[in-house]
């Protein structure tokens, strides 16, 4: 008998440890601040000066051999404010280091900071949540800088700042490395 609860108290100790892991896995949030890109056009665009978007990459692993659709949320605490944006991925297929992008524009960033440049001390944090259509609770979550649980649920939360990769100049760069924007639903 006492065998016997030993061998149950070990499996339920090891179990865990062999446990299957999530479908989708967030690695990591990156942040930067980069130039608006500048394309050679006959005749030549006019000249101005590259002003700095806001660049929210988030990288993450997929198990499954094809998903149809996942939910990517962006939460940015910038400016004492969070701003919030949703972005959907369809045809996702299996892989490792795949990625999503959301974007804050220049002008948006000006808009928020009144006209003056960005610094270190106005982004507070960033967090990215995975989620699928018609479930409640995100599947995966990862932040930009240290944080625990959902620290922007209880937070005024402001839409219309973030952008998807398609509503940006960059829509036509590194088409393949970013995984497939949900095509809008026509009205």
């Amino acid at each position: 008998m006492k065998k016997l609860l030993l061998t149950v108290a070990l499996l339920a100790l090891v179990t865990p440890l062999f446990a299957a892991s999530p479908d989708f896995d967030l690695k990591k949030v990156d942040v930067s601040f980069v130039s608006t890109p500048e394309f050679m056009t006959n005749p030549p665009a006019r000249v101005v000066h590259a002003q700095k978007w806001m660049v929210i990459e988030a990288t993450f692993d997929a198990k499954p051999d094809f998903t149809d659709e996942l939910d990517f949320t962006y939460y940015i605490l910038f400016a004492n404010r969070l701003f919030v944006g949703h972005i959907s991925h369809v045809s996702i297929q299996k892989g490792r280091e795949l990625h999503s992008v959301a974007y804050m524009s220049p002008k948006a960033i000006a808009q928020i900071l009144e006209g003056k440049q960005p610094t270190g001390s106005d982004l507070a944090n960033v967090s990215v949540t995975i989620g699928k259509p018609g479930i409640s609770e995100p599947i995966s979550i990862k932040s930009w800088k240290p944080a625990t649980g959902q620290w922007w649920a209880k937070m005024k939360q402001e839409d219309g700042f973030v952008l998807n990769k398609l509503q940006t100049p960059f829509a036509s760069l590194s088409w393949d490395y970013y995984e497939t924007l949900k095509p809008a639903s026509a009205h």
